[in-house]
């Protein structure tokens, strides 16, 4: 079995966090934002992180965090 988004290129933020760049309702390419909102206490917080051109404001991917 492939991996859905292997190729893909991905977003990594300050602090590791890694990201692909595909909305997760429509499967279309996002525009990240510049920034996202980690607490190291609770790790990332789900919120809409970019936004695509079909469904608005959405999370994207996200992977892990980079050691």
């Amino acid at each position: 079995m492939t991996y859905e988004h292997e190729g893909t290129r991905r977003i990594i933020y300050d602090g590791g966090a890694v990201f692909v760049p595909v909305c997760i309702k429509c499967g279309r390419f996002v525009i990240p934002d510049d920034s996202i909102c980690v607490n190291e206490e609770s790790g990332l917080k789900q919120q809409p992180n970019a936004t695509c051109s079909r469904c608005g404001r959405v999370e994207m991917l996200f992977e892990g965090f980079l050691p």
